[in-house]
């Protein structure tokens, strides 16, 4: 799955780069989506295989989960700072934050604070600023002084929504499959109601927390068909009847049963037409949608296929940097180099971001997700020393 999690991002980055090979691969809204499932998925999986319960506690879950996002991101706010001090063209956010009015406290501890620690950018896109505070604008194309602008990191309003799923997602994800169903059914009816009360399009199509919780939740329940799908496997192995695996007593296989693929595809066929009612923009989004239904669907299936694959881990690895440091590629080029428009200054973007995310996991993620491991071996030592290991690489 790795490849897919690789495509996804460099798709955004593609995008963000002007579409220079005259037309567009996966829609943002739709690789972002994706990434969203992709993310419910392997949250199920880490939740009720490797941080259960009984062998680590909350605290550790979300510290590790901010610690595996928060480096690179910290890296990259700093390089972009760095980058507008010494460039002689101001970049977009500087010169909006100095066409700032005087802000009050609260107004101005929430810009600097959200971006500092990553979490709240989502909600630039329903504020504006009136008399230099903070207040409710429903559609930010329309804001009399947007704050969209003031984002050193542009892209990273999307952290702000996996982080919040973080938080909430060891209460749902470890629970039944039909108690997944019922979250996720309460988020669809959420963007539908929504819909018709006229809050439709960007931004609540697809930046508003409660209703793309059920996009998460897709993969999730694509988690519930992967792990029913495992333990059948093992059962054929050991030629015995029906039986629980050893470590039974762990949700991961609670609420299993032979209807969870057509649940699954049932609710992805749901979130879509959801996602194309809510968003439409003409016959290409039947392709974008289409392609986001295939993708989630697939996601139990490409793990499965590719979980043991060293090449497919190492690129799926690679898709989180690439993200967050496309954007400061683009700048930087475009800036320093000149490239103008068309194949060579475009190749080039995805090249520099390709090499930059490169030495961002090499210096920064890997040696972070060594430290991560160890604070869980540590904490499952001290809590549950006779429990069986965890499977390598969750």
């Amino acid at each position: 799955m790795g490849a897919l999690r690789f495509i996804l991002a460099m798709s955004v980055a593609y995008g963000h780069a002007g579409d220079f090979l005259g037309f567009p691969l996966i829609p943002g809204d739709t690789a972002v989506q994706c990434f969203y499932a992709v993310s419910g998925f392997y949250m199920a999986l880490v939740l009720n295989e490797k941080y259960r319960p009984e062998s680590s506690s909350y605290f550790l879950f979300i510290s590790n989960r901010f610690a595996r996002l928060f480096p690179a991101y910290a890296a990259v706010l700093c390089l972009t700072f760095l980058f507008a001090a010494v460039s002689s063209p101001e970049l977009p956010f500087v010169s909006r934050w100095h066409s700032l009015p005087v802000l009050d406290w609260w107004s101005a501890i929430f810009l600097i604070g959200s971006q500092v620690l990553m979490w709240g950018q989502d909600l630039y896109f329903y504020l504006t600023l009136k008399a230099g505070a903070l207040v409710f604008w429903p559609d930010f194309h329309t804001a009399p002084e947007p704050i969209i602008p003031l984002l050193v990191i542009p892209q990273g309003w999307t952290l702000g929504l996996e982080f919040s799923f973080y938080l909430i997602a060891p209460f749902i994800v470890r629970r039944s499959a039909g108690a997944i169903v019922i979250v996720l059914a309460a988020s669809l009816a959420l963007r539908l109601l929504l819909h018709l009360a006229g809050y439709a399009g960007d931004p609540w199509s697809y930046r508003f927390f409660p209703s793309e919780l059920a996009v998460f939740l897709l993969g999730a329940l694509g988690y519930r068909v992967y792990s029913s799908g495992r333990a059948r496997i093992e059962r054929s192995v050991v030629g015995e009847r029906p039986r629980q695996p050893a470590y039974s007593q762990s949700s991961v296989w609670r609420g299993l049963d032979p209807h969870l693929p057509r649940i699954f595809v049932l609710a992805v066929a749901c979130v879509g037409v959801a996602l194309l009612i809510n968003r439409w923009n003409g016959v290409s989004r039947i392709a974008s949608v289409g392609f986001f239904m295939l993708a989630v669907a697939a996601i139990p299936f490409l793990f499965r296929a590719s979980k043991s694959w060293t090449f497919d881990r190492l690129l799926g690895e690679l898709s989180y940097p690439i993200y967050i440091c496309h954007v400061l590629v683009i700048w930087c080029l475009d800036r320093v180099v000149s490239l103008g428009a068309g194949y060579v200054r475009g190749f080039t973007i995805m090249a520099a971001t390709i090499a930059l995310s490169w030495v961002l996991y090499w210096s920064i993620d890997r040696p972070i997700d060594a430290w991560r491991q160890r604070r869980f071996d540590r904490e499952r030592a001290l809590v549950s020393p006779a429990l069986p290991a965890p499977q390598p690489g969750l």
